[in-house]
């Protein structure tokens, strides 16, 4: 997932890639024992599934940063969705 954008409370939007455009999937907290991800980082987030009509992520769990990984990678093909 790619950081979007950083929030007040220790917590980041994160988004993919759909097409060409970033849609987001939405925030993540960071726990005390992390550093704040800069801004077009890519992250992992671990999380139950997400939902089909908002992309939102249901318990995000932040995981660290992932240097192995480019940001034009992060596709939203790439969510579990909820089973319906």
């Amino acid at each position: 997932m790619v950081v979007a954008k950083i929030n007040v409370q220790r917590s980041v939007e994160v988004s993919l890639f759909q097409g060409r455009s970033l849609v987001s999937c939405g925030n993540v907290t960071i726990p005390a024992n992390h550093d704040i991800p800069q801004v077009g980082s890519v992250v992992e987030v671990r999380y139950l599934y997400a939902y089909r009509d908002s992309l939102a992520l249901y318990q995000p769990v932040y995981l660290g940063p992932r240097d192995d990984v480019d940001p034009d990678e992060c596709l939203v093909s790439q969510l579990k969705f909820k089973a319906e």
